[in-house]
């Protein structure tokens, strides 16, 4: 039996739109495919790149006076290989622009309009929209569009994903935190497990969604896990193993022995080896003051006024005295057993 994908478009987002993008227009309007221009082709404003390099910057070279000169330039030669596959083969699968004027807006396909200028090609082919979608149906499209990417991270992915949570919350006027993940399964045409993996990430930590940023925790179901433990010392056990490079059978044995140790501790607090301790030392002071203090405050306990006749003689500016007068003290509350 065929395994199944685990991506589609979901019932809840589509509206009729067929299992390829070529169907966007049952969702986002008339849609048609032509030949268009790069050089009437501009990067949407209102949606975020990922590229600092633009088009600009192909055409006219990258100028060394850049301030983003290296990054550019890494850019660059990263599109060097999809440059090379358009030279050879052309765009396989179509942009996605829409009307704005006399000139076309990008919605999805911007590293294959960058790489064709690199390939030398004055026109692409473009799948066009004649009016601008709602910028729910431009995230959903550029999802659509990114999720069969090999190259996309996992921090590429939430970021689309939380740019479509925010929207459709929005919209619906709830907040993000009561989006259920059935609402997510249907969102983005996902399973529901994950869905909840989705959810998990979106809602972690400042340290965990760091990691993802930084390419450090690439695994989806891993990261999930790992936002799940509720135990700050067991999370982070569990996290130090993960960029070790543990699996996540290894992770979820980690997490259960960290958990019962973590839980030992707590049930049974640590005791100093050795024989217990059978006398009380009350320590020591070298204010003659704060002595008398303490053997004043003991004696005028009123059932305490019999004895103090016993330290009517104490030399209160005398060390040896007032300690001699404390043990005195002390064998007199031991015989009464106060």
């Amino acid at each position: 039996m065929a395994k199944m994908k685990v991506f589609n478009i979901g019932k809840g987002l589509s509206n009729g739109l067929e299992e390829t993008i070529s169907a966007a227009h049952n969702y986002s309007g008339d849609l048609r495919v032509d030949i268009i221009p790069i050089k009437r082709i501009d990067v949407d404003p209102d949606n975020p790149r990922d590229f600092l390099i633009n088009m600009e910057d192909l055409q006219n070279g990258i100028l060394p006076s850049d301030i983003h000169f290296t990054r550019k330039s890494q850019e660059r030669e990263n599109l060097e290989t999809l440059a090379i596959s358009i030279k050879e083969q052309g765009i396989i699968n179509p942009i996605i622009v829409y009307k704005h004027g006399e000139r076309y807006r990008l919605i999805a396909g911007e590293r294959r309009t960058l790489a064709s200028i690199i390939a030398g090609k004055t026109d692409i082919q473009a799948k066009i929209l004649d009016t601008k979608p709602t910028e729910l149906k431009i995230s959903i499209l550029q999802w659509i569009e990114n999720i069969e990417r090999s190259d996309l991270s996992l921090w590429e992915r939430l970021k689309n994903l939380e740019k479509i949570v925010s929207v459709y919350t929005k919209n619906k006027n709830i907040n993000p935190d009561e989006l259920t993940s059935t609402m997510l399964c249907n969102l983005i045409g996902c399973s529901k497990p994950h869905a909840l993996n989705y959810k998990s990430v979106l809602l972690a930590d400042s340290l965990l969604q760091n990691l993802i940023q930084e390419n450090k925790i690439k695994n989806l179901e891993k990261a999930a896990f790992l936002s799940n433990i509720k135990s700050p010392d067991t999370r982070q056990e569990a996290i130090n193993a993960c960029l070790a490079g543990a699996n996540l059978k290894k992770l979820k044995m980690i997490s259960t022995f960290a958990s019962k140790k973590n839980q030992e501790k707590q049930n049974n607090p640590i005791q100093k080896r050795g024989r217990q301790s059978s006398s009380v030392t009350f320590g020591m002071t070298k204010n003659l003051n704060v002595a008398r203090t303490i053997i004043d405050s003991i004696l005028n306990n009123s059932s305490l006024k019999h004895i103090s006749d016993h330290f009517k003689n104490t030399n209160w500016n005398d060390y040896k005295s007032i300690s001699d007068a404390f043990k005195q003290l002390i064998k007199k509350l031991e015989e009464i057993n106060i």
